[in-house]
């Protein structure tokens, strides 16, 4: 025969798997309704901007261009709610996950500063 306590502990692990597919539900509705808006890609650019410090000033029409084209290959790769997962991790993760996404710009960028910065 099954004791009191088998009872409760089979309850609580059935009760403990409904909360979880609930909570799962929930976070799926939520994530499909993070889209990204117009003004998302002004403020990526604008963040991109200010993160290049000197090299925005020096090279501003290279800057611009190159963060213009990232913010667009972010938004074309992932979802604003995948953005903000990889957000969530530390630096070099971050890098090492949008470095494939924002490797044609990066490269673009390098060749621009590269050009501008000849001696003649």
């Amino acid at each position: 025969m099954v004791s009191k306590w088998q009872k409760y502990l089979a309850l609580g692990v059935i009760g403990l798997v409904a909360i979880m597919i609930v909570v799962k539900l929930i976070v799926n509705f939520q994530s499909n309704k993070i889209v990204w808006e117009d003004s998302d890609n002004e403020v990526l650019t604008s963040d991109c901007l200010d993160d290049l410090g000197g090299y925005a000033v020096r090279f501003p029409s290279a800057s611009e261009e190159y963060c213009s084209c990232t913010a667009d290959a972010i938004m074309d790769e992932y979802t604003k709610f995948e953005y903000y997962q990889i957000l969530e991790n530390g630096d070099q993760e971050q890098n090492d996950e949008m470095l494939g996404v924002i490797s044609r710009c990066y490269n673009a960028f390098q060749q621009a500063m590269f050009d501008e910065s000849k001696l003649d």
